[in-house]
């Protein structure tokens, strides 16, 4: 991955100013991590062209494609309340899902954060957050996503699929990231200088691939079905099961065809 590509397509004032690319890396976002000790500063971006240890949620792996896969973790300071912490996921989720509308495919999302196409896993996110208190200090993105990967190099078990089968082109990675990070930076600096994470909430929301649907949902206590009405106001999944609205905070959403 070329780091000036990514900064000759840049539209932004601090997201990918700085950029750390490592030739391989266990993880983005262990990386970032460590940098942030080391003192670096908000909208640095890791980079890496082979990731061996990619982490996905609740202790799951990530595997990327060395090459075609997108890699790359983002550090934010936000320094806001830390009951915004769940609303990261959705912030990405947007930003990444509008990226992909300029560039040519449509894609939808799922709780908490998965993109998808045409019912299919393209990529996701892995948010983590450091706290102080009450205060949300530090929070790292990062950003799993098949852009140029052939059909025999997915797992088909996974369900996958890439920018390159949806769109029969190949693109450059570099472009991929970014087009996200042009459309991130002003969702972030509006919802945390208004104190406004509805609004991203709302836009979440209209892009759900499973609002008012019936789903199955494997969370901490074991498998529940119910009704997904949408998120709150703290990133929650908002569920209708036997007529009574529960909320979650994690777990792994599955649809009822």
């Amino acid at each position: 991955m070329f780091t000036n590509l990514i900064q000759t397509n840049l539209t932004t004032l601090t997201l990918g100013k700085r950029i750390e690319h490592f030739t391989w890396s266990k993880s983005t976002n262990d990386e970032a991590w460590e940098l942030i000790d080391e003192g670096a500063l908000e909208g640095t971006i890791i980079t890496t062209d082979k990731q061996t240890a990619g982490k996905g949620r609740n202790g799951r792996k990530w595997f990327s494609v060395s090459g075609k896969s997108l890699t790359a973790s983002l550090i934010l300071q936000p320094d806001i309340h830390s009951q915004y912490t769940s609303c990261f996921p959705m912030l990405a989720g947007v930003a990444v899902a509008n990226a992909l509308d300029t560039l040519g495919l449509k894609s939808k999302l799922k709780w908490p954060n998965d993109i998808m196409v045409h019912g299919k896993k393209i990529g996701g996110l892995l948010c983590e957050g450091k706290t102080q208190g009450k205060t949300l200090k530090w929070v790292v993105i990062g950003f799993g996503l098949n852009i140029n990967e052939q059909d025999f190099e997915l797992d088909k078990k996974l369900n996958a699929t890439s920018f390159f089968i949806e769109t029969n082109k190949s693109i450059q990675r570099e472009l991929i990231l970014s087009t996200i990070l042009n459309h991130l930076e002003p969702l972030y600096q509006f919802a945390k200088n208004e104190n406004d994470f509805a609004s991203i909430i709302d836009l979440w929301t209209k892009r759900c691939d499973h609002l008012d649907k019936t789903i199955t949902f494997k969370g901490h206590d074991g498998q529940e079905t119910g009704f997904f009405t949408g998120i709150n106001d703290r990133g929650e999944a908002v569920l209708s099961i036997e007529g009574k609205e529960q909320i979650f905070n994690s777990g792994d959403i599955h649809l009822i065809i």
